[in-house]
């Protein structure tokens, strides 16, 4: 496990002086990145090589939000491997150690020279997996609804969006698609599914699919009509770690 402190800063509380989601997601993923960092021999086994890590799908829950100036403690645990995807169970507690969200993130192993997904040898990599807190986690596919959607308007990536593979930054997704969200919908799940990754002078095109009233679903579109991204947010009846049933 890696854990991590921080106080929530005036440029990352929207107008209701709580974290807006995008930031949440950007301290998620500034966790992971410096647990990964930590683990020196799974570092140099992937520069060695020339294999990364990218997010391919991720489920929060949000039990509450926390509020400008707020102390909080981000933390990760690598709970299992299964074909070409790592499993992290990633958390934001406040300072009395209460639940503010939790998330379910999977990651797949990436070749860089094919381009492609790669399934590794777990047997053969220095990685020590945790027990997770317990979780409802749906499926890491968001379907698409049979319905006409609603074009909202369009985001163009540019260099200032990019992460240092080049690529729209994680929590970038999260806001361009929350920002194309029925007004005033309340949520407290959200789940993102990656297709493709976008990069500098792509064009994103939202399509909101308003579902029902506890419901909504933005396909981040590619000019070609592919999809970049699937984001869905619901209001749903979330039960805390502690009360989780036993399997």
């Amino acid at each position: 496990m890696y854990q991590m402190d921080t106080v929530i800063p005036f440029v990352s509380a929207g107008a209701d002086n709580r974290l807006k989601l995008h930031e949440a997601v950007t301290i998620m993923m500034n966790c992971c990145q410096f647990q990964e960092y930590q683990e020196q021999e799974f570092c140099r086994f992937l520069r060695e090589n020339n294999l990364a890590v990218f997010l391919f799908s991720i489920q929060i829950d949000i039990f509450r939000m926390p509020l400008f100036r707020e102390k909080v403690t981000a933390a990760v645990k690598i709970y299992g491997c299964k074909s070409i995807y790592g499993l992290r169970r990633i958390t934001i507690r406040d300072e009395a150690g209460n639940l503010c969200l939790i998330a379910n993130a999977t990651g797949a192993f990436y070749d860089l020279a094919g381009g492609k997904a790669i399934k590794l040898d777990t047997d053969n990599i220095a990685l020590k997996f945790d027990e997770a807190e317990k979780m409802e986690c749906l499926p890491r596919k968001i379907p698409m609804p049979q319905m006409q959607g609603i074009i909202r308007p369009a985001f163009t990536v540019t260099p200032s969006y990019q992460d240092p593979n080049g690529h729209l930054t994680s929590s970038a997704y999260f806001s361009i698609a929350s920002d194309a969200l029925p007004e005033n919908f309340i949520y407290n799940r959200v789940r993102l599914e990656f297709k493709q990754q976008a990069k500098a002078g792509k064009i994103i095109l939202p399509v909101t699919y308003p579902v029902n009233e506890k419901c909504a679903i933005v396909d981040l579109r590619a000019g070609d009509g592919t999809s970049y991204a699937a984001a869905e947010f619901t209001a749903a009846e979330l039960i805390l770690p502690e009360n989780f049933p036993q399997d």
